[in-house]
């Protein structure tokens, strides 16, 4: 089941329903930004960020895997 998500500038997302997005402010060098915004082409800069950190991260079925080693690590 898939639902649109909807933001205040009326422009909308499909994701999984159990996949919700979160809209988050990050603050990164103008140096990172403008090679990002060199390598991603015509690709939304949102979704090109994502999905870095999704590869960064492993693949999206292994991100609970890895957020569950941090937490026993930090114990």
């Amino acid at each position: 089941m898939s639902i649109v998500h909807s933001t205040s500038m009326m422009s909308g997302t499909i994701v999984a329903a159990t996949d919700m997005t979160v809209k988050l402010a990050i603050t990164l060098p103008k140096s990172i930004l403008q090679t990002i915004d060199q390598r991603r082409g015509d690709i939304p800069r949102s979704r090109y960020i994502r999905r870095a950190i999704e590869r960064y991260l492993g693949s999206s079925k292994d991100i609970d895997k890895v957020s569950a080693a941090a937490k026993t690590r930090r114990k």
